[in-house]
Parts: C-alpha cells; structure tokens; sequence
C-alpha cells in the first residue's frame, strides 16, 4: 500500500508543479505584453482666420524584442464619453520591435474650440490586433497612471535596468 500511494504523491506532485510552472509562464507572458507599448503624448494647436485647431503628437515606445504593432485608431473620450475615433491619420503604421517612434501627428480633432477643451480629452490608441489594454496615452493635463499599472511599468524598467533579458 506504501508503494501506491508515494507513487501517486509523486505523480499529483510532478502534475502540480508542471501546472504551477506553465501559471508563471503565462504570467511573464502576459506581464510582458502589458508593458511592452508606452504611450505618451503632448498637443499642438494653432489659429488659421478664427478657426482652432488642435492634434496630439505621439511619442510610442516598442520595447518588445520580438513583437511587431500595427496602429489600428485613435479613441478620444471626454469624461468616458466618446468624443470622436480617428481612423486615418496613423492607421496601419508599423511599430518595429525596441523602436522609439515620435513625431507621429494625429489629425485635427473635431469639436475642440480652446486649449482646456483638449486638455480635458483622453487619448488611446488601438492596435489592429483589437488591444486597447493600458494604451491609454499620459498626456498634459492627464491624472496619470492607476496604481497597478504604475507598479508593472515601474518593475519591467527595474528589470531593464539590471539588464536582465525579458524576451
């Protein structure tokens, strides 16, 4: 009877383990895509014969190794509401793995008539992949990062920093 049952603790064991194992592999996987895009941004504005215009200007981060993006559209929302989607200006731009991308101009945004209307704006930008996941652009004026989101960004610049390899 001794026999059977240690034969089966190492085999719930090994079972255990590999499962145990393969969680933490989903985990860095999924912590690694969460972290590999930084979004910021800041706004340009100008006055041509009465009319305002204002459009961000993207600085993007890949700092994926292996991962290549394609920008889908840009989302602008006001207090959670939908403001308007931009779906010319950056679509289909490629976002090469350990690129930094600036100078990328959004188009005019619609129905922004002073510098606080779009300073009130949210900007996300999605991927043709469907990701809107933590693409939320920091811009001026923006509260910030969430708390969970400010710790992941936080501990993969540590871990770069130490030149620990990630990918």
């Amino acid at each position: 009877m001794n026999f059977w049952l240690t034969t089966l603790g190492n085999i719930l064991g090994g079972i255990g383990a590999g499962l145990f194992f393969v969680f933490m592999y989903l985990i860095v996987q999924w912590f690694l895509q969460a972290t590999d895009l930084l979004v910021s941004y800041n706004w340009s504005y100008k006055t041509l014969s009465g009319v305002f215009s204002a459009w961000p200007n993207f600085d993007i981060r890949n700092r994926s190794r292996t991962r290549t993006y394609r920008i889908e559209n840009i989302a602008y929302t006001h207090n959670g509401q939908v403001h308007w989607f931009d779906n010319d200006s950056l679509w289909g731009y490629v976002l090469e793995p350990g690129t930094i991308n600036y100078k990328l101009e959004g188009a005019p945004v619609k129905n922004v008539a002073s510098p606080p209307d779009m300073i009130g704006l949210q900007v996300t930008i999605r991927l043709q992949t469907g990701r809107a996941f933590w693409l939320r652009g920091q811009g001026p004026g923006q509260m910030g990062r969430g708390r969970i989101q400010r710790v992941l960004f936080a501990l993969r610049a540590k871990l770069e920093s130490m030149l620990i390899a990630m990918e």
